[in-house]
């Protein structure tokens, strides 16, 4: 199994700190989140010295909460891609390879959504040449089904980036499947480079796991996957680490723990 935390489950903490708890608890990688690096304001060369050795995989998940890469408003379009571009160049910085970042969502859902698929496909060829440049994998994440969000779908996600392969890959979300079997979802998106996994409640999306809804059974099967990247998602924000905690001691209630490389 190729265990990765993110780094969002400790964001009280510089990453180059999360590196070394990640380190600590014997992970195989770390999924860092480019507005936790900014938000503490955590030099670069930092978190790569952090991970010297190489023991912990890195990889990055781009800006993303206030961005929309298909938006109607040039300028919040074009702000994002560059946030997008800020996290490729950050994720050379500190020696990440893989790219997860989000599609864009609707502005007004009561105009026709090729307009939007037309302007994201513009923003995502943008991305792409940048990626190119720093030799790194861009990979788009299927959405949770909610207000504004269309790229929730196989189908749709497999349509909108067709014109993309090889050099885009996808990110599969767990939580975000809330129609139909994740397994099924699993199996019908292309060009898979990620899995987030994490639990929800009726409310609630990346809740610590074994605290929500999800069969359990279920995200055994995908903590079995050894082919991927296998990221634990959630926000904790509080310094007492306790949904890192958790996470940690249910991986090794699923007798998954011993399955980390070491």
């Amino acid at each position: 199994m190729v265990m990765h935390f993110a780094s969002t489950l400790a964001w009280a903490y510089p990453v180059d700190e999360v590196v070394q708890l990640a380190k600590q608890s014997e992970l195989s990688g770390l999924e860092i989140w480019a507005e936790q690096v900014w938000f503490h304001g955590t030099n670069p060369e930092k978190i790569r010295k952090a991970n010297r050795d190489q023991s912990i995989n890195l990889t990055m998940h781009a800006a993303s909460w206030d961005l929309n890469i298909c938006s109607i408003e040039k300028e919040i379009r074009e702000s994002s891609v560059r946030q997008i571009q800020h996290s490729i160049k950050l994720a050379d910085e500190i020696g990440a390879d893989s790219i997860t970042f989000h599609p864009g969502r609707l502005t007004l859902p009561q105009m026709k959504q090729e307009i939007y698929e037309t302007l994201m496909m513009e923003s995502i060829f943008t991305l792409i040449e940048t990626a190119k440049q720093y030799k790194k994998t861009l990979s788009i994440e299927l959405m949770e089904v909610k207000a504004k969000e269309f790229v929730t779908s196989p189908d749709t996600m497999n349509r909108l980036i067709a014109s993309f392969i090889p050099e885009l890959k996808t990110t599969f979300d767990v939580a975000h499947i809330s129609e139909g079997a994740p397994e099924r979802a699993f199996a019908d998106l292309i060009n898979v480079d990620k899995i987030h996994v994490s639990d929800n409640t009726e409310s609630q999306l990346h809740v610590p796991l074994g605290t929500g809804i999800l069969d359990r059974n279920m995200l055994r099967e995908f903590f079995a996957i050894t082919s991927l990247p296998v990221v634990v998602e959630g926000f904790d924000a509080s310094e007492n680490l306790n949904w890192w905690k958790h996470n940690l001691h249910y991986l090794k209630s699923l007798a998954m723990q011993k399955e980390v490389p070491q």
